[in-house]
């Protein structure tokens, strides 16, 4: 099975035994598998980004992880309970990609709506209803109908529906679509303070950008079936290393004397170059300053998720 846990010690949050999951569909009722004995463990207080194209089999699996649907074969288990129980259940806070809010409600009455659905007491969701607007950033729209909500809110919202219960888990399918720049930020900013509280994230998206900038863990799924999976720095780790270096006072025509330099492109400062790999650093530096070019900088170019994505990856088990 893979882990995505960073010690092995603890009991995962999430843990998927071999899945598959098949749906009959069309006239005939034909039998279409979409999930491939996915296994996947995700351990507690991360922040897990799961990965893939549309149609990848991220909200399938999500439904089986929130209980929505019984995996045709396999085993899911929330906190160590059955994922379809109420024990399950009642760990985790759930937003969909596509939630429907009653737009005549105000953000109060959606939350007093949703507590009152999941059993809380009146006076338990009295007391937690300012708690968790003040948590995502709303208790401005506290009263305000939904009807006059942005996106970025009306995400918000749904993340404090989530919240409410106070779970220790928190899935949220495809959190960021749909959001201008800004909107994807306070999101991603959101997240970051719930995990910091030590609740564990798990979060669908097919933004790789956005899965990079926040998350510690990462699952990939292509056509559904686990490609991927481990810390977001063994995927990076693995990739090509490579260095920028920057310099005035040197001709291209020179520069390009230095063999070691390669996709050179000049910048109003001066040039641009790469130096594919880091035992050349040195060497090349050294031949830019005997050639008595004006260094700028040198940086690092650290592989990205996106050099992985869709090229099946370091598989880390």
């Amino acid at each position: 099975m893979s882990s995505i846990g960073t010690d092995g010690t603890s009991d995962p949050i999430i843990e998927v035994i071999e899945v598959d999951q098949c749906f009959r569909t069309g006239f005939w009722l034909s039998r279409v598998q979409i999930l491939h004995k996915i296994a996947l463990k995700v351990p507690r207080k991360s922040i897990t980004g799961f990965l893939g194209a549309n149609g990848a089999g991220k909200t399938t699996l999500i439904n089986l992880i929130v209980g929505l649907r019984r995996p045709t074969c396999g085993t899911v288990r929330v906190c160590g309970y059955e994922a379809t129980t109420p024990e399950a259940r009642s760990r985790l806070g759930y937003l969909p990609e596509r939630p429907y809010f009653y737009d005549h409600l105000t953000g109060e009455g959606l939350l007093n709506y949703f507590g009152t659905l999941a059993g809380m007491r009146k006076q338990e969701i009295r007391t937690r209803i300012p708690e968790v607007l003040t948590q995502v950033g709303m208790e401005h729209a506290r009263r305000l109908e939904l009807r006059r909500y942005s996106k970025g809110m009306l995400q918000r919202i749904g993340i404090a529906q989530a919240l409410l219960h106070d779970p220790e888990l928190l899935i949220l399918d495809e959190p960021m679509s749909g959001l201008d720049p800004t909107g994807r930020k306070e999101i991603r900013e959101l997240i970051l303070r719930l995990a910091a509280e030590g609740r564990t994230i798990f979060f669908s998206s097919h933004v790789i950008p956005d899965v990079e900038a926040i998350c510690d863990q990462v699952a990939l799924i292509e056509k559904g079936k686990l490609v991927n999976c481990g810390p977001i720095g063994q995927f990076l780790a693995r990739g090509p290393l490579q260095t920028e270096i920057a310099f005035s006072n040197l001709e291209v025509a020179k520069a390009k004397e230095i063999l070691e330099l390669t996709t050179m492109r000049e910048i109003p400062d001066g040039v641009r170059a790469v130096v594919s790999s880091q035992d050349s650093v040195h060497s090349a530096l050294e031949q830019l300053i005997a050639k008595k070019a004006r260094i700028l900088w040198v940086t690092p170019i650290r592989p990205s998720l996106e050099d992985f994505f869709g090229k099946g990856g370091p598989h880390v088990a």
